[in-house]
């Protein structure tokens, strides 16, 4: 079971060496969002009550970075503004009814 109390805050993550966030991550992450954008592949991981973002160098082969990032940050980047708004849409046009 986790416990909240073990988890660092955003600012403390951030500062955290690489191999430490690594650890960190891939033990008690869950990855949300795989994505590539010509050489530039990424990983969205959740954890604690913030997010984890993974840059990875060629066919993942080496991690870039391990940055903690808000919810404000993910938004645009992961996720696509017409499919979350036809979403919302759908949820109140299905409440009306």
């Amino acid at each position: 079971m986790f416990s909240y109390e073990n988890y660092l805050p955003i600012c403390s993550f951030n500062e955290s060496s690489i191999f430490f966030k690594a650890s960190e991550v891939f033990r008690y992450g869950f990855l949300l969002a795989d994505t590539s954008e010509g050489a530039v592949f990424r990983q969205l991981y959740s954890y604690h009550n913030y997010y984890i973002e993974i840059e990875f160098g060629e066919n993942y082969e080496e991690i870039k970075t391990i940055e903690a990032i808000t919810i404000d940050e993910a938004i645009p980047k992961y996720l696509d503004s017409h499919l979350l708004e036809a979403a919302f849409t759908d949820l109140f046009v299905s409440e009306e009814k």
